[in-house]
């Protein structure tokens, strides 16, 4: 499967890519429908990890020009992802940090998924590879 959407690279120190991944969220909603789009997280090394804010259709086209005056270091990206094997968790937003608790007790990641939608629910989708 494609994930279509804007890539930037979070700093992991201190939990600093929490506020920093809710900033970015904020922005792009005010651009497009938040229930529509999904967060995937992957690539996590230094410290650091890579995140796209986008969604798998690719019905959007993403307003690089807009985004890129916000976040200088951002790329529209295709992100090819395995088919199979993806473990998913559901629950309320108020309650992601216990889901994350969870989810890594049992280990690294390689890929995430999170999706929101209007209500206050969440939806994460892993995969270990």
């Amino acid at each position: 499967m494609r994930f279509n959407g804007i890539l930037i690279r979070f700093d992991c120190t201190n939990n600093q890519q929490f506020d920093a991944i809710g900033e970015f969220w904020n922005f792009m909603t005010q651009l497009y429908s938040k229930a529509e789009l999904k967060g995937l997280g992957f690539n996590w090394a230094n410290n650091s990890f890579d995140y796209v804010i986008g969604e798998f259709e690719g019905k959007y086209d993403y307003s690089f020009d807009i985004i890129s005056q916000t976040y200088p270091g951002s790329k529209n990206v295709v992100v090819e992802l395995p088919d199979h094997g993806w473990r998913t968790y559901t629950g309320k937003l108020e309650d992601i940090a216990n889901i994350y608790e969870a989810i890594y007790r049992e280990g690294a990641l390689d890929y995430e998924i999170e999706e929101f939608d209007l209500k206050g629910n969440c939806k994460i989708s892993i995969l270990r590879l």
